[in-house]
């Protein structure tokens, strides 16, 4: 079986650069930066968990607007919850693809800190993400 994707229509190439700041807008959304999700999301972005995640179910999708309302919700639900990149994107600037390991954590009250771990695949699209694949572990992954 193959898989493809489509390139970015972007005619500009997709640089390290503009990925880094790509990611670290989207970690900036997922920490309650929702007023960004206009800047980094393209018209018609999809996100695609790969998990079921807090009841979503593994086939559902969100837009730009139940993404923000999915993140405003929890921001609320789990105080003291942060993302994080865990290393510099991954950019293919031919295909206008990304992927990048992040890293969440929460105090749980006891001082304790919970990490789970993921992978975020990218489809960008003049500039801004129009796609993500979602991939949440329920623990962090060997450095």
């Amino acid at each position: 079986m193959s898989v493809t994707t489509t390139p970015t229509t972007d005619s500009a190439p997709l640089t390290r650069e503009a990925g880094t700041r790509l990611v670290e807008g989207w970690t900036a959304l997922w920490n309650g930066e929702v007023a960004l999700a206009e800047q980094i999301l393209a018209p018609g972005f999809r996100l695609h968990f790969a998990d079921d995640f807090d009841g979503t179910g593994s086939a559902h999708t969100f837009g730009p607007d139940e993404l923000t309302a999915f993140i405003s919700a929890n921001s609320l639900a789990l105080t003291g919850l942060t993302f994080a990149a865990d290393a510099a994107p991954l950019v293919d600037s031919e295909r206008g693809e990304m992927a990048c390991r992040w890293i969440e954590s929460n105090a749980d009250g006891s001082g304790d800190v919970v990490i789970k771990s993921g992978i975020d695949m990218f489809a960008v699209t003049d500039g801004r993400i129009s796609a993500v694949w979602s991939l949440t572990g329920n623990r962090r992954f060997d450095a």
